[in-house]
């Protein structure tokens, strides 16, 4: 039995574990520009308090499940959208996306998983982190779970 880093089994059933540290990052710094703008901008400060409490409450809903046992991925990304549940079979590729400040500090890498299903593209976000080798450590997992790099595999990749 494998132990994971961002991930948690529970039987055949791996859940991805929500990042903490980036949320609580991001939600200290916006508390901080509330409150040093507090006496001057009021407004934006209570705008920027709600949007915390928003993403406080995004971080216990966002779920990424991968069962093995039925051979689907199911996600749910924001509060805003359902669950939607993917076969392992409709599969494409993962896909990384940085966002890079002044063209070359990146600031935000985000990972999401591509299906094709009937015909049509469709994706779900599984982490984001700031940097690329977190990243990267992720999609290892994930392609580890998945067993996607197991010979007879119909995604098997060479390495």
């Amino acid at each position: 039995m494998n132990s994971y880093k961002f991930y948690k089994q529970e039987g055949n059933q791996y859940i991805f574990k929500n990042q903490p540290v980036f949320v609580s990052v991001l939600c200290l710094f916006f508390l901080i520009i509330a409150g040093w703008i507090f006496k001057d901008v009021r407004i934006l400060s209570l705008i920027l308090i709600a949007l915390v409490v928003l993403i406080a409450i995004n971080f216990f809903t966002k779920k990424f499940i991968i069962d093995m046992d039925r051979k689907t991925i199911t996600g749910k990304h924001t509060i805003f959208v359902p669950a939607k549940t993917y076969d392992l079979k409709d599969f494409t590729n993962f896909h990384v996306l940085a966002t890079k400040y002044m063209g070359f500090i990146t600031t935000n890498v985000i990972l999401s998983i591509y299906f094709e299903v009937d015909g049509k593209e469709k994706h779900l976000t599984i982490g984001q982190a700031l940097s690329q080798k977190g990243i990267q450590k992720m999609v290892n997992e994930t392609e580890d779970i998945m067993k996607i790099n197991d010979s007879g595999n119909e995604h098997n990749r060479p390495l």
